[in-house]
């Protein structure tokens, strides 16, 4: 009586330029033949939402006088981005500081102005609008952009769309490997999903940005593109071999 011993076959497959596999032939200890493969779909998809980071910093002698330069020119930001088109509900305050300033001057610990910051999230529904929000706001008075990313509103469409990629990729990965071997491939025996990656895209991460830099000279306005948001799933799939 032969014994089948367990074989592994490492591989890579190119399902399309998104696409990839990679898989390993085994026996089961019952003495059923399987392989069991890797698919990787991926799926990519326009962005049409949009999350703007942005603060009013002012400084001052005294803390009473910042805070209230500050609230002023934050109440025209604010304003300008409700005429802009989004609504106020869309607003939302993200952190406020106030502090002083210091610095050391001939081995002297010298005290400076007070600096009061008030950072705002402006999340948008419309990713037309980024352009404009930011432009208007800088208008309005903000002088720091920290943050600008895009999303996908509708995720579980791309997700599903990635899995049955994967999916598909694992079966045509072990098709060919059954093939190749003088087999036919069977039914599934497991099938499970390993890793599902999505990750909005971050086109300005911790980054500050003075209104001048930022400004519209001549009436121009800030150039922004969103891109593509991509879905990755991977799984893992058993095949019974005939």
């Amino acid at each position: 009586m032969k014994t089948l011993k367990a074989k592994t076959v490492i591989c890579a497959l190119t399902a399309s330029a998104a696409l990839f596999s990679s898989c390993v032939v085994r026996q089961y200890p019952a003495g059923k033949r399987s392989v069991t493969v890797q698919g990787t779909g991926s799926v990519a998809v326009e962005a049409d939402r949009a999350l703007i980071e942005l603060s009013v910093i002012t400084s001052a002698k005294d803390a009473g006088t910042a805070a209230s330069l500050n609230a002023e020119r934050m109440k025209n930001v604010q304003d300008a981005i409700v005429q802009a088109g989004v609504s106020k509900d869309s607003i939302s305050t993200e952190n406020y500081s106030i502090y002083q300033e210091s610095d050391y001057v001939n081995n002297r610990h010298v005290m400076g102005d007070y600096r009061v910051s008030n950072n705002i999230r402006v999340f948008l529904k419309d990713k037309s609008l980024v352009s404009t929000i930011i432009d208007e706001a800088i208008k309005a008075g903000a002088n720091s952009l920290s943050s600008l990313t895009f999303s996908v509103s509708n995720p579980e469409l791309a997700i599903k769309e990635a899995r049955t990629a994967a999916v598909q990729n694992a079966h045509d990965a072990a098709n060919l490997i059954a093939g190749t071997a003088g087999a036919e491939l069977g039914k599934v025996l497991e099938i499970k999903e390993l890793t599902g990656n999505y990750t909005p895209r971050k086109v300005l991460s911790n980054a500050m940005y003075e209104a001048a830099s930022l400004s519209t000279a001549g009436g121009a306005e800030t150039p922004v593109s969103s891109g593509k948001i991509t879905f990755d799933v991977t799984v893992d799939a058993t095949f019974e071999l005939k």
